[in-house]
């Protein structure tokens, strides 16, 4: 069985041969990177951001589906790999989520203001989570590129259900500050 090893990085094989490169962060989470150039080390990982974050079980990692292409610069810094306050976001529901202005804190969902919710979510710190490791790479090929916008401004979501959803879908994405007009049938 593979090691559950923080800070360590792991690579998740997506569709179409497209890889991605993610590092353990505390409480089941994870940081994908951006793209980047240059050879696999944490010298290059250490200058690359994030480009989102997602948690999910450890089971691909204790059972090997996730391959880790580097250790843990060092796995005891509980603090060098905490994951940051992440807004409880999803684009299924924005209303719901808008009024509701949560974060996840240290793990833990907390009300935020307003303003500080919107921020992260416009800025794409967004806690994503999954109980099943076999669709992060569907989710990563649909949103990786372009997000945020591509996750919260997905037609085939603000655009299913009632006419009245849709519309006060379209209103709280225009309270956050984002661009609706390709969205109006």
């Amino acid at each position: 069985m593979a090691r559950y090893e923080l800070g360590a990085i792991y690579k998740i094989n997506g569709e179409n041969e497209t890889v991605y490169y993610v590092r353990l962060l505390e409480h089941d989470s994870y940081g994908v990177f951006n793209p980047f150039e240059g050879k696999l080390c944490e010298d290059t990982f250490l200058k690359t951001p994030y480009r989102l974050y997602f948690s999910c079980n450890s089971f691909p990692i204790k059972r090997g589906i996730w391959e880790k292409v580097l250790p843990s610069p060092d796995k005891t810094d509980i603090e060098r790999w905490k994951s940051p306050d992440l807004a409880n976001y999803g684009n299924f529901n924005a209303v719901l989520f808008l009024e509701q202005h949560r974060i996840f804190h240290k793990g833990n969902p907390y009300e935020c203001d307003k303003e500080k919710f919107i921020q992260f979510v416009k800025t794409g710190l967004i806690e994503n989570i999954f109980n099943r490791h076999e669709i992060i790479p569907s989710f990563l090929g649909n949103y990786y590129e372009g997000w945020p916008n591509t996750y919260i401004l997905e037609k085939r979501v603000i655009l299913s259900g009632t006419p009245e959803h849709q519309r006060e879908t379209i209103e709280a994405l225009k309270e956050m500050g984002f661009d609706t007009k390709g969205l109006i049938k």
